[in-house]
């Protein structure tokens, strides 16, 4: 069984080289799992997941309720706040994947899918998200 991690580093790789390759796009009914979407819509409120690599470990930490435009495509900056001891920073998109009824909104610091297949990555969790066309 693979890590929520792996899978999504599968996803994005083959969403990857889907696009790379030049195929054609074809609209569908729904984007599949794992599939790079453009444009989706928020309930206004994320989970900030922040990750640490500390030598020897990895450590993430989840902070929920973060607000968030209400709606969001890849390319956008924005301001985000979190933590009981309020820190912000600008989350600048770099892609918006969408897995199980919920989008990843991936960093643009990330090297994604170029970290190992373990190591964990920082990303907004919007859950639900609806994709726009």
């Amino acid at each position: 069984m693979m890590t929520g991690m792996r899978m999504v580093a599968v996803l994005w790789t083959a969403a990857l080289a889907t696009t790379l390759a030049g195929a054609p796009v074809q609209a569908a009914q729904a984007p599949a799992v794992g599939q790079s979407v453009s444009l989706v819509t928020t309930n206004g409120s994320a989970t900030f997941k922040l990750c640490r690599n500390w030598v020897f470990t990895h450590t993430c930490r989840e902070y929920g309720n973060v607000p968030v435009p209400a709606r969001i495509a890849a390319g956008d900056s924005f301001e985000i706040t979190f933590g009981s001891n309020p820190k912000t920073m600008w989350f600048r998109v770099k892609a918006v994947l969408l897995q199980d009824g919920r989008c990843l909104l991936i960093p643009k610091h990330e090297d994604m899918p170029a970290k190992g297949e373990d190591e964990p990555v920082d990303m907004l969790i919007v859950d639900p998200c609806r994709v726009l066309r």
